[in-house]
């Protein structure tokens, strides 16, 4: 069993309760503001037309201004044509009553490559030339006269085979 002792913990070592609500402390701070344009998102869901919901979320929110991401640019057109309507909406719920404006953006996904199962074909083996041909299978020679088994040697006559 692990026994954990305060006065062993390096400088290194933190307890996982104090990074998450730690003062000054990034992986809350970042937990928070997760947390923030989730509830964001889910007020979006409430006031926006079905049609646009499942085609674009809530970036960011900061000083006012509300930042949507979009699918693409046609989603994003249709939305810019809904943001006067949809300040009005949003203005009208109580912690929303500070939004000035909305700026949309294209958020671009990628697209997942393509994953051919077919095994490749194999490389074509470039040819060699005669007098390439040849070093090869006197080098081979050679190797084969100090040692028959030589696997080098035959490798060697194989690539020879190539002219």
């Amino acid at each position: 069993m692990f026994q954990h002792d305060a006065s062993s913990m390096t400088s290194s070592s933190y307890l996982v309760s104090n990074l998450l609500s730690g003062q000054g402390s990034s992986l809350g701070k970042l937990i928070e503001q997760a947390q923030a344009v989730a509830d964001l998102n889910k007020t979006l869901v409430q006031v926006l037309d079905a049609e646009l919901i499942s085609h674009c979320r809530v970036g960011y929110y900061d000083k006012g201004i509300l930042t949507l991401l979009a699918q693409s640019a046609a989603f994003a057109t249709r939305l810019r044509y809904y943001v006067p309507n949809l300040i009005s909406k949003l203005r009208s719920i109580n912690e929303w009553a500070g939004l000035c404006s909305i700026q949309i953006k294209i958020e671009t996904f990628v697209v997942p490559m393509k994953v051919d199962t077919q095994p490749a074909a194999p490389m074509p083996m470039p040819k060699l030339s005669a007098e390439n041909a040849e070093r090869f299978e006197n080098l081979a020679k050679a190797l084969r006269e100090q040692n028959p088994e030589d696997k080098l040697a035959a490798s060697l006559e194989r690539l020879a085979r190539h002219t």
